[in-house]
């Protein structure tokens, strides 16, 4: 989250910042207690009801607070690490225009399923043939293989262009996608009052929603963020300077240790 909010702070076209406190682990409850003190634009929204936060099982009760008409809400998770500036307002107009789409993402780096696309038109190379899943083998689990997407991506970031990551705009339906980064319409979230047909809200969001109303998500080609690790790659991807490197691209060097007090923009 080190590298991400400063990344949103830098953008334009949003109003709200929502922080989901979904942790009780105490230094990460007092980080993001803190992090209002750096633009008033940020909230902290709990769990309802008393709710203890359960992680991934828990994510599912956020979505009522993101169902305003007339609101493009756009979700990053917590370990995106890089944004290609105007991800924003981009995302947001191409949102906008595109209304049928349940859901729409950008290219997402270290995406099993975006690393599917990439290998089938040739834009990458892997020892063997990447599926649609969403937990595949190496587009998923294989620490090794999100290391070399990642260095790839960045021997171009830190060259200034990154053109060959985007894709031509695609439909997805009927495959879970791994949620990393999606955007959604508020009054399409209001017709359910945000909430979700269970749990597993990746499931309900990148398939059975669309499975019942005969729709569809969107891949949205013109916009890249990166991802840094699914959990089985996480370790080993902590060991290597990957997000080192990133922060130097970003010019955020040293932000890892940095509080929010300390570290509050102008």
């Amino acid at each position: 989250m080190e590298l991400l909010i400063p990344q949103i702070l830098r953008e334009d076209g949003w109003d709200e910042l929502q922080i989901w406190l979904n942790t009780t682990e105490p230094d990460d409850v007092s980080y993001i207690r803190g992090l209002p003190a750096l633009d008033k634009r940020i909230r902290v929204v709990s769990l309802p009801d008393g709710m203890e936060p359960k992680g991934i099982g828990t994510i599912y009760r956020f979505f009522p607070n993101c169902i305003d008409e007339g609101t493009v809400y756009i979700r990053f998770d917590d370990d995106i690490c890089y944004i290609e500036p105007g991800t924003i307002p981009k995302l947001a107009a191409f949102r906008i225009k595109q209304r049928e789409p349940f859901v729409i993402y950008p290219v997402i780096i270290n995406n099993a399923l975006i690393s599917h696309i990439f290998q089938v038109l040739g834009r990458i190379r892997a020892p063997k043939y990447l599926t649609t899943h969403c937990m595949d083998s190496m587009g998923w689990k294989d620490p090794k293989f999100a290391e070399t997407m990642h260095r790839a991506f960045l021997s171009f970031l830190e060259k200034g262009d990154i053109e060959r990551f985007k894709l031509p705009t695609r439909i997805v339906a009927g495959c879970r996608v791994s949620i990393n980064c999606i955007a959604w319409l508020g009054e399409e979230f209001a017709k359910f009052g945000g909430v979700l047909g269970m749990p597993d809200e990746e499931e309900w969001l990148s398939v059975t929603r669309n499975t019942r109303q005969a729709g569809y998500n969107m891949i949205f080609g013109e916009v890249v963020v990166a991802h840094f690790a699914f959990y089985p790659q996480r370790e080993y991807l902590d060991e290597t300077d990957i997000l080192e490197r990133y922060r130097n691209v970003l010019g955020l060097e040293g932000r890892e240790a940095a509080s929010p007090a300390l570290d509050s923009p102008g």
